[in-house]
């Protein structure tokens, strides 16, 4: 046997070896276990209490009962046995530290999966294995920069340099399977646990960031690697034995997390589901479906990258990306590569490149034509936005035979400009035309990606930031428009409340025993505008509101019987600057001067009847108005009620004035900032002393739909002998929570209040686009095709 042979012989004996650690490093191992076990159980709790909120967020949100009972179930469960759960995690947790710690150096060939075992997993055990999985590529998703720190410090405890990600001790592989065990001692359903599993994930790796955070700079503070050179390649097994080991400070730059975990699993459940076979049906053989994506083995002997077979592909694939169909394009018509409406990688299968993939790579072609059938019927999108999308079809291919992280990190720039691209498509429509902006822009950006991508995934990248220059730059003169609509929105909310409190005074003073009809009508008139506009001008503690409110009780007390010659001395001092006062008044609400001379002359009149009137003339006057009175109180009370119940439930235009007009500083910091506002809105009130506003009760789903719908969100209106159409919430009003949409380019917009959309939603005349990643969706609508799949095949 050569020495190359040999050097590939695994002896499982040597899994059983304990590590030989000394003192030292095994009392700072054992450290950082107790810091990571107690931090963790801590984190756990908080996200079991998270949990709690969220499910029951949820259950309100379905209509179904079964998943409504299965929500209400996982949030018992959280609620009740955290103990359990925080127990069990830790206990698991130690336990597969102190194995991890003490076990000897793995080969990578241990972690290969056997794809023809699968076939004996029962589903609920292949559920909670995909579930550990993808706790673990979210972790890594999240902490890869400070899981390669911990990795490699960690390795230099352990005296193993090039410590594999499954092995490190502290690893996310680690804290997924305690957190998979402490579920096992629940007494609930698998998807109750799977639930869970969602809210382990959704919560915990932003927690798990800060204790690998805080455990680096323990191990730094005892002296383990202060530094850490990031740069070098990392080495493979067997060139680990060939060259000289790194020092302490040239360690090796991180692989990128998760390598492959998610594409191992879609294989998996691909080979399942077609009876063993590679999917494609690729000639190619040499690889094993578990294949580390970083070391393919080829012809027994771990080599650094892709294979030779791998890389003519991947030329060839570049090849066809650029309209170059000779000798590679087979029946493949330049056409239908740049069509991007077809699944152009369901016609290379049947290509001379597919003729050249090995196993590993064909499985690729499979996952991501896969990916793509759900890309390009996804009704989300706008169909010529998709055509542009779909042109990336070998782009995203290559990227995925280059790079099997694609699968699991969120972050990746592929993947991310998909998601991207995605979501700044749902709002655009034809309206905006082909020949400039978004379409424009995202069309040049993709040919540029045509143009020059060979195997340097950076360039997705660049053009993920010159989109995001393009977006920046528009969202600016979005705002500003957007901006105009809300102070239209909100000038109009002002002015109805400014109305409500006005008319709210009136009204109290109005029951004022002896007052004459005309100073009603003028209170209930001309008075009632003059408050409302000193209201909105400077609010109830502005001097004009008090000098409006202040002259309104001075003229209602000077219609009064003057019984007592003190009242009658007072009046006369009165007089002068309460009629200064009145006809400032009168002049500010636009009363004709005929009118104003109509009024004070009955003013006069008035205030001769109570200074020289007995007070049986006043009583007889008082008995003649008490049925108009009661009269005219019944008749408002009637008014006020419909106007109310008239409030527009329908979507309500918004007509920017055409006129320049300085935007609202206050409304456009609400628009640039980031934060997410909920839309929970308000009722208004008229009380006998004061108006109040009161949170609003939901009193089914589609309410507290309305309640919790968040600025940004996407909703498309139904509508009668026309197409549907999008708007997003734009901003919600402070004031009364009136809800502003807008278009894309915030060109139109529509307001409409809670209750209307509620009975939008109520009536499916409205719902909501969902915000998840367009790639998340793919491959989970891909992971439950396949498991579909496997349990028919099985």
């Amino acid at each position: 046997m050569n020495d190359a042979a040999q050097k590939n012989i695994v002896k499982m004996s040597q899994f059983d070896r304990p590590r030989a650690v000394p003192g030292s490093s095994m009392s700072v191992l054992n450290d950082c276990r107790d810091m990571a076990s107690s931090r963790l159980a801590q984190a756990l709790s908080q996200t079991m209490g998270k949990a709690v909120d969220d499910l029951f967020e949820l259950s309100e949100q379905v209509s179904n009962y079964e998943m409504r009972n299965l929500y209400m179930e996982a949030m018992t469960v959280a609620r009740e046995q955290r103990g359990i759960i925080e127990a069990g995690f830790k206990q698991a947790f130690i336990q597969d530290f102190n194995q991890e710690a003490r076990r000897e150096k793995r080969s990578q060939q241990e972690f290969s999966l056997d794809t023809s075992e699968l076939s004996l997993v029962e589903p609920d055990d292949l559920e909670e294995s995909l579930a550990s999985i993808n706790i673990s590529n979210s972790i890594h998703g999240d902490c890869a920069e400070e899981l390669f720190g911990v990795e490699k410090r960690v390795g230099m405890l352990l005296h193993d340099p090039e410590l594999l990600q499954s092995n490190n001790p502290l690893g996310p592989e680690v804290i997924a399977n305690a957190f998979m065990k402490s579920m096992k001692a629940l007494d609930c359903q698998v998807k109750v646990k799977l639930l869970l599993v969602n809210m382990f994930t959704k919560h915990m790796p932003r927690q798990v960031k800060g204790i690998y955070q805080d455990i680096n700079q323990f191990l730094v503070d005892k002296g383990v690697l202060a530094k850490i050179r990031v740069g070098m390649k990392k080495q493979t097994a067997a060139s680990v034995a060939d060259e000289p080991a790194a020092s302490s400070t040239e360690t090796t730059a991180p692989s990128r997390s998760g390598d492959g975990g998610l594409f191992a699993a879609l294989q998996q459940l691909l080979t399942r589901g077609f009876g063993g076979a590679g999917a494609a049906g690729a000639p190619g053989g040499g690889v094993g479906a578990g294949a580390s994506p970083a070391m393919i083995m080829e012809g027994g002997t771990p080599q650094a990258g892709l294979p030779a077979q791998s890389l003519a592909v991947v030329n060839s694939l570049t090849q066809l990306q650029q309209g170059q169909l000779a000798g590679v394009g087979g029946a493949l018509d330049a056409a239908s590569l740049s069509n991007g409406q077809i699944n152009v990688l369901r016609e290379i299968k049947s290509s001379p490149v597919a003729s050249a993939m090995g196993h590993v790579d064909a499985m690729t072609l499979d996952i991501v034509a896969m990916l793509f059938d759900y890309i390009l019927d996804d009704r989300r999108i706008p169909d010529a936005m998709k055509a542009l999308i779909g042109r990336l079809q070998i782009p995203v291919l290559k990227v995925a035979m280059l790079d099997k992280t694609f699968f699991s990190q969120k972050s990746h720039p592929a993947r991310k400009l998909l998601d991207r691209l995605a979501e700044v498509s749902i709002g655009w429509d034809e309206t905006e035309g082909h020949q400039c902006g978004l379409y424009k822009t995202v069309d040049g950006l993709i040919q540029r990606i045509m143009n020059e991508f060979d195997d340097k995934v950076g360039i997705f990248a660049e053009v993920l930031e010159n989109l995001e220059n393009y977006l920046s730059a528009e969202k600016k003169r979005t705002d500003e428009l957007t901006g105009l609509s809300a102070q239209v929105v909100h000038h109009r909310e002002q002015a109805e409340i400014s109305r409500i409190m006005a008319h709210d005074e009136v009204r109290r003073r109005i029951h004022t025993p002896h007052l004459p009809e005309v100073i009603r009508s003028f209170l209930t008139g001309c008075w009632e505008s003059v408050l409302a506009a000193a209201y909105t001008k400077a609010g109830e503690d502005g001097a004009s509101w008090n000098r409006a409110i202040a002259t309104m009780d001075e003229l209602v007390w000077s219609v009064e019987p003057k019984r007592v010659p003190e009242d009658r001395k007072k009046l006369v001092a009165l007089l002068p600057s309460l009629l200064k006062h009145l006809q400032d008044g009168m002049v500010q609400a636009g009363l004709p001067d005929t009118e104003r001379d109509q009024f004070f002359a009955r003013l006069v009149n008035c205030h001769a009847v109570v200074v020289k009137a007995g007070l049986h003339a006043i009583e007889q006057e008082d008995t003649l108005h008490a049925e108009i009175l009661e009269r005219d109180i019944a008749a408002e009370e009637a008014a006020e009620k419909a106007r109310l119940e008239a409030e527009p439930a329908d979507f309500a235009e918004i007509a920017v004035p055409s006129e320049h007009v300085e935007p609202d500083p206050a409304i456009m910091q609400a628009l640039i900032a980031d934060t997410e506002i909920e839309s929970g809105w308000q009722t208004f009130t008229i009380g006998d002393d004061n108006w109040q506003n009161e949170p609003a009760v939901a009193s089914d789903e589609y309410d507290a739909m309305v309640k919790r719908i968040k600025r940004g969100t996407w909703i498309e209106i139904e509508q009668e002998n026309a197409a549907p159409t999008r708007v997003k919430l734009a901003w919600v009003s402070p004031l009364k929570g009136l809800l502003l949409f807008t278009n894309r380019l915030g060109e139109r917009a529509v307001s409409i209040t809670p209750e209307g959309l509620a009975e939008k939603f109520r009536s499916g005349m409205a719902h909501v686009i969902d915000d998840i990643a367009l790639v998340d969706r793919a491959v989970n609508n891909l992971m439950e095709r396949l498991k579909q799949t496997s349990v028919e095949a099985g």
